[in-house]
């Protein structure tokens, strides 16, 4: 049985343990308080100063008492959301600052859109800091908030719901449906208690599990292919798109970027020591910039993509297979997005995918050695 205390979030009695902090931590020496308040906040773990024993940070606990009470339910709550998803945190005074100062983000924020009676935490899927999403939910309906880091540019931002828009419209994919705010806009700009303006968008729910929580039964060959053919119609509709003057979005796929991180590599020595490989290794920036030579930025090979087109980004909705999280989307090539999730699968599935999505665009006759090139360059 461990020593007992209060939780410095929701004061219920939990038991705790004084131990150094998580290996995957920025300092596996720090003393940390482990607390497993089980019935609320589940497990979590408090930063802590060197002493016989070791305390918790008083700085953490005097900024704890400076919070509301509506601020550490949130803390409460979306520690307990991001425990049940798997996310571990060791809290910090800054990490918890960077939450309670979100907290006041996201509460003007919801304030912007028609979302009467809401309550919103942390979704749990992720822990940006940077770029805080929220499960925001009212009586009857649950939605998305983002909060943008502070400085993004709002063409960015306004991009990524024209492409959003794109995918709904004219490829006919289900996918993020952005709300307007109670002003008709779809970007909301909000600067509670003077803090530095942010931008906010919301979209709809999508309800269902994400690909990649499927049970190998349920992932059907009927399932696969239109696996396929949704990334296809995703490639479709950005060969086409017309992009306005705005349009602004990241460049994926450098020559020089693929260079240095090889001479990294190489010089590193955590790589196959063997001539061989030594040798494939550095020939990878000529043989990229000779796939790069003949393909160039045409729009049949190149344009816009997911980038992180993952299982855990693809919602199995009412039957449809539906892609999410596009804050990283921009231009690249399409293998990218091929490889991405074609190297989830089984070869026998490759196979299926692979018939699916040529059913709506062809891939190149020698997409199969294109694919193992971008998965070296995945390596790196």
């Amino acid at each position: 049985m461990g020593e007992k205390m209060s939780c410095p979030f929701c004061g219920t009695q939990v038991e705790y343990a004084i131990e150094n902090s998580p290996d995957w931590y920025r300092d596996s020496s720090l003393p940390v308080y482990r607390i497993d308040c089980h019935d609320r906040c589940r497990q979590y773990w408090l930063e802590a100063i060197s002493g016989h024993p070791p305390q918790i940070d008083p700085d953490i606990l005097a900024f704890l008492d400076s919070l509301n009470d509506a601020q550490r339910t949130f803390i409460s709550e979306s520690t307990q959301h991001a425990c049940d998803n798997d996310i571990l945190i060791v809290y910090s005074k800054r990490s918890l600052q960077f939450l309670a100062t979100d907290w006041h983000y996201a509460k003007a924020a919801v304030g912007s859109y028609r979302l009467d009676n809401a309550s919103f935490r942390i979704s749990g899927v992720g822990f940006d800091i940077a770029n805080m999403l929220f499960f925001v939910d009212t009586e009857n309906a649950r939605f998305t908030l983002r909060l943008h880091q502070a400085g993004t540019a709002v063409y960015k931002i306004q991009s990524e719901i024209y492409w959003l828009q794109a995918l709904r419209n004219k490829g006919g994919i289900k996918t993020l449906s952005p709300v307007p705010g109670r002003d008709g806009e779809m970007i909301q700009c909000t600067s509670p208690n003077d803090l530095p303006s942010r931008y906010a968008t919301v979209y709809d729910w999508i309800p269902g599990e994400t690909l990649g929580a499927l049970s190998a039964a349920e992932k059907t060959p009927e399932l696969i292919r239109s696996l396929g053919s949704i990334v296809g119609r995703m490639h479709s509709v950005s060969e086409t798109l017309e992009l306005p003057d705005w349009f602004t979005r990241p460049r994926y796929y450098d020559i020089e970027w693929v260079t240095l991180q090889v001479e990294k590599a190489l010089a590193s020595g955590n790589i196959d020591d063997s001539a061989e490989a030594r040798e494939k290794l550095a020939s990878l920036p000529s043989r990229f910039s000779q796939f790069v030579a003949e393909h160039g930025e045409r729009r049949d090979a190149f344009g816009l993509i997911h980038l992180d087109l993952a299982p855990h980004n693809i919602v199995v909705s009412e039957g449809q297979l539906c892609p999410i999280d596009v804050m990283q989307f921009g231009f690249g090539y399409y293998l990218s997005d091929i490889l991405t999730l074609s190297r989830q699968l089984s070869k026998s599935e490759q196979a299926i995918f692979f018939e699916g999505y040529q059913e709506v665009r062809l891939l190149p006759k020698d997409y199969q050695q294109q694919l193992a090139l971008f998965e070296e360059i995945r390596a790196l």
